[in-house]
């Protein structure tokens, strides 16, 4: 779901420096970057035949510590074929999920429009649901949704004991587990825990290719075999054969090799960074130590105002301090997301304090500029 208070593309590029994600590329230099990437080498694919696909997907399901995984240019799709495959084999359309996941919150109703599963929403906006949430559930589950992290509740993680019941709880009653891992790259350093300790925990498993590990775009499904070669039919179904994918491929593939090593890195910065940000009068951190290398800023102030000042500061400063600025039920309460990467290291967390003090200030005085 967009913001009302949404980020101006051409504002942003002309920044000299941005706080969150990666260091952005030009359109030449991404060009300059691929042609450049060893991995350019590799034979062209053609509808998801190809060396660097191939590659790709056996490099990720390894990672994972899945048997099979499949490249798909879109993580809607994925995750909708994934659904498709879980609640079919179950003969049952019902799947569980939270109520802030990915799929209930910005995929405008695909699941249900598209395949007609009916989902039910678990849990509180809070946090992650427990095994505790799920005993309220009293009918036949085709799938059980997990997103980690759960991005719309500030990224936060359920505690690893308690990830490990909800995979008990459903392995009880014979439910598979789909793991939204968009994010997955940074929830393993988050846990503390190998992807692959992670991924056991589930039946399927989506990461994207550009969350944390900064490709162009595009996503890999993993699970067993007969699973993958199940859900090959849907996503040719959506439309997500695509004759070409390689600069997708090439783009994941060295992404990987750039941003993955880095990602423990990125989950401590972001770390040190909120601690730094809560000692700022009018600023409070969700959750207060990150799980992730991302995290919620609550400040106090409108968000027009801050909006304001934000863009002041991209205007007269070069810095791109925030991708947008959202209300909340709380009245008077804004938020921002920090998402750490490379991009970060122009910055010391002590700028970046004093950065969001300058956007308070402003925000409060109104003083900003159009």
């Amino acid at each position: 779901m967009s913001s009302p208070y949404a980020p101006n593309a051409e504002l942003r590029a002309a920044c000299s420096r941005i706080l969150s994600l990666h260091r952005p590329l030009e359109p030449r230099a991404w060009f300059e970057h691929l042609a450049a990437s060893p991995y350019a080498a590799l034979d062209i694919d053609q509808y998801g035949q190809g060396e660097a696909v191939q590659l790709l997907e056996q490099r990720v399901a390894s990672l994972l510590g899945k048997p099979a995984a499949v490249f798909v240019p879109k993580g809607t799709v994925a995750q909708m074929a994934a659904l498709r495959v879980h609640t079919d084999r179950r003969g049952v359309r019902t799947v569980a999920l939270h109520p802030l996941s990915h799929i209930d919150f910005d995929e405008d109703g695909a699941a249900e429009r598209l395949h007609h599963l009916t989902l039910l929403r678990v849990g509180n906006p809070n946090g992650p649901f427990t095994r505790a949430d799920l005993t309220s559930l009293h009918e036949r589950l085709g799938a059980l949704v997990i997103e980690l992290p759960l991005r719309q509740a500030g990224f936060q993680l359920p505690e690893w004991t308690e990830l490990v019941e909800l995979h008990a709880w459903a392995t009880e009653r014979g439910v598979p587990v789909h793991l939204d891992g968009a994010r997955l790259w940074s929830s393993a350093p988050g846990y503390g825990r190998g992807l692959a300790d992670i991924a056991a925990l589930a039946d399927s498993v989506y990461v994207s290719l550009y969350k944390d590990v900064g490709g162009l775009g595009g996503c890999v499904l993993a699970g067993e075999q007969d699973f993958i070669d199940e859900a090959r039919p849907w996503l040719a179904r959506h439309g997500s054969l695509m004759y070409r994918s390689f600069p997708l491929v090439v783009s994941g593939l060295d992404g990987l090799d750039r941003h993955l090593p880095r990602v423990a890195s990125y989950v401590l910065r972001a770390r040190s960074l909120a601690a730094q940000l809560a000692e700022v009068p009018g600023l409070r951190i969700r959750p207060s130590v990150p799980h992730t290398s991302g995290f919620q800023v609550l400040i106090d102030g409108d968000p027009h105002q801050l909006w304001d000042a934000a863009r002041d500061l991209a205007v007269n400063q070069g810095v791109w301090l925030v991708n947008d600025v959202r209300p909340t039920a709380v009245p008077g309460i804004s938020m921002v997301e920090v998402q750490v990467g490379d991009a970060a290291e122009d910055f010391t967390d002590e700028e970046v304090a004093g950065l969001f003090r300058q956007m308070l200030q402003q925000g409060h005085s109104g003083s900003a500029g159009p």
